[in-house]
């Protein structure tokens, strides 16, 4: 049966655990349909059946006089202390619309949750390199130099860090998305399992000895594969990609399978238990490695914050801006068209990311701590960190423009803009 009929079969699992602690004592189902359990000896001994979902049931019949009625209370219960933390288990659906939203935002950044790259290509890199080399090689002027500090070489390295955390979110919601649909698949299983042990043991004495293998094991290894190198990327996103390489290492070296086995009630639902509970245990050691990852994440971020947010980057040089300018104005053209291009490549993974699941869109308390809260704080520091590098990028292709203008098209106004940017600290070191 699947998750969906999970209530069907747990009350068809009480039935056949209740046949199976009846059968214990010798009693069995009477095959002339009278729904009863009887146990033939010098005289007959009768009780009622419970029903197919295994309610009601124990009233004596055709018994001795002194015999009292039997109560299947403590079998229903058993099993219900067993299942109950599995029903109502999430689809995963809702993780699903922030595999698509971090995903997307890491395509924007350059990165990739989902491949053998975090951080390497893109068009905010190309363009960010087409500014470099123009910066470098064509443009000559006392402001060029902080500028290619900031904008050039500590941007590069934020925006694939960006792209890392958003990639490392990418894998969480990619886990949380998918995992769910097997580990709902897998507790069925052994449900269904349970109830056929207690079928057949009742029936015929015979032992069980059932294997199940869980499905959601592979699935989340497979989640978490994803991230294995950065290639010249930046030392925040080595420290990212050397976490979520941990994790996806770890998670492949968890093993777990479920076997429902025995030769009698107690047995075969204990090991109906301990079948359960290896599968949370399985659910909670995968989701406690990435939260590991992520929480090694924003750990990171928190050691080198001017690695992931330009605003909070303090230059190494700072530039004379009352210097003369020399530069040509095809090359000016072609860096200003390219840091608007940055701009709109940051702006388009701000869109992509957008807000956080303030509420666990995976809900299951009673299973495991879940990657919730880690991965909240890590969306928080990444869509701060997204729009204050835009703001502060934005800032820095305002004064560039301005100084061109101003060499191109000396006035007091230009040369008044000019100073309000430089003022701005867009291009001196933050307090």
């Amino acid at each position: 049966m699947s998750y969906d009929d999970l209530d069907n079969s747990i009350g068809a699992l009480k039935k056949a655990a209740i046949d199976a602690w009846m059968a214990d004592d010798g009693f069995y189902e009477d095959k002339l349909g009278t729904n009863r359990y009887y146990k033939w000896g010098w005289a007959p001994n009768g009780y009622e059946m419970p029903s197919s979902s295994g309610e009601g049931g124990g009233k004596m019949v055709d018994g001795l006089p002194w015999a009292d009625d039997i109560s299947f209370d403590g079998i229903r219960s058993r099993v219900d202390n067993a299942v109950d933390k599995w029903r109502d288990l999430p689809t995963g659906t809702a993780a699903g619309t922030y595999k698509t939203s971090t995903s997307s935002a890491a395509a924007s950044l350059g990165a990739s949750g989902s491949g053998a790259s975090v951080a390497d290509d893109g068009a905010i890199l190309t363009s960010t390199n087409t500014v470099g080399d123009l910066l470098t090689q064509q443009l000559v002027a006392s402001f060029i130099e902080p500028m290619l500090d900031k904008y050039y070489t500590q941007f590069k390295g934020v925006s694939q860090s960006l792209g890392a955390a958003a990639a490392i979110l990418q894998m969480n919601y990619t886990m949380q998305s998918t995992m769910w649909q097997d580990v709902r698949a897998d507790a069925a299983a052994i449900v269904e399992n349970a109830k056929r042990a207690c079928v057949e043991y009742a029936d015929s004495k015979n032992a069980a000895n059932l294997q199940i293998t869980l499905g959601v094991v592979a699935t989340v290894a497979a989640a978490v594969a994803t991230v294995a190198t950065a290639g010249a990327a930046a030392p925040l996103v080595g420290a990212m990609v050397t976490l979520s390489s941990a994790a996806a290492t770890a998670v492949s070296a968890i093993s777990a399978d479920a076997s429902i086995t025995g030769g009698s009630y107690d047995e075969i639902m204990s090991s109906f238990e301990k079948a359960l509970e290896d599968l949370r245990s399985a659910v909670s050691d995968q989701e406690s490695e990435v939260r590991t990852m992520l929480s090694g994440a924003v750990n990171a971020i928190i050691a080198d914050p001017s690695g992931f947010d330009l605003n909070r980057y303090q230059i190494q040089t700072q530039g004379d801006f009352s210097d003369e300018i020399v530069m040509a104005r095809q090359h000016t053209n072609t860096v200003s068209s390219n840091m608007q291009r940055v701009i709109d490549g940051l702006d388009a993974a701000k869109t992509a990311l957008g807000s956080p699941p303030y509420s666990d869109p995976t809900p299951h308390s009673q299973l495991s701590s879940g990657t919730h809260s880690n991965a909240l704080n890590l969306f928080d520091y990444t869509a701060d960190a997204l729009m204050s590098t835009l703001e502060e990028y934005s800032r820095g292709k305002d004064l560039f423009d301005a100084e061109v203008d101003n060499y191109f098209n000396t006035d007091e106004e230009n040369q008044q803009l000019v100073e309000e940017l430089a003022a701005s600290e867009a291009l001196t070191p933050n307090s």
